[in-house]
């Protein structure tokens, strides 16, 4: 009898394993809800990396398949992709649900994509400042939203995102800097809002 509930354990482990390699996350569990501060910062992150990965797409489109942005475009659809298996495992609803490529349901994103979009269309070089100052930016929002969140999940997903969003700066400040994929870059202190919450 104890055999078998070892066995029914591991076979849930198991199970639960292969969902989520496959991104089928479970259906949260009554202890793992959200705070509605979580909740807000998990719909505002969707936002923002699908405003990162339809920037990055609009200068491909405006400069070429141009690096880093050749490569970064791909990561960016990931992370809006981890950021949906999130918003499915705890029921919270897509704000990008519905909304076309450059639009978005917060007004801060939208105001900073329409601007990072009309300063990034001016040069290439321009192009790889706003990545410089969009991944600068996105650091600072994940260790935001991993030092507030109470949630395993979650915080393992931030942190994902969070060192991809490092290599990601370290790329786009080579480029900035006239290295292609070299050195220095602009935008240290810039954030897309004061706090999460």
């Amino acid at each position: 009898m104890k055999e078998d509930v070892i066995m029914k354990k591991r076979l849930i482990a198991g199970a639960a394993a292969v969902a989520l390699g496959l991104g089928l996350a479970p259906a949260a569990t009554a202890q793992e809800q959200l705070s509605t501060a979580e909740v807000a910062t998990l719909s505002r992150m969707r936002d923002e990396e699908r405003m990162a990965r339809d920037l990055y797409q609009a200068f491909i489109d405006a400069y070429g398949s141009v690096r880093p942005f050749s490569n970064i475009v791909y990561s960016e659809q990931r992370h809006y992709d981890a950021i949906g298996t999130m918003l499915d495992r705890f029921g919270v609803d897509d704000p990008s649900a519905g909304l076309p490529t450059g639009t978005y349901a917060d007004a801060e994103i939208q105001a900073l994509y329409d601007s990072w979009l009309a300063q990034g269309s001016t040069s290439l070089r321009d192009a790889y400042a706003v990545g410089v100052e969009l991944e600068t930016a996105d650091i600072a929002d994940l260790e935001d939203a991993i030092d507030e969140s109470g949630n395993a999940s979650l915080d393992a997903t931030y942190q994902n995102l969070l060192d991809a969003s490092r290599n990601h700066l370290s790329a786009f400040q080579r480029a900035s800097s006239g290295g292609g994929m070299g050195g220095g870059g602009m935008g240290g202190g810039f954030r897309w809002r004061g706090g999460w919450g």
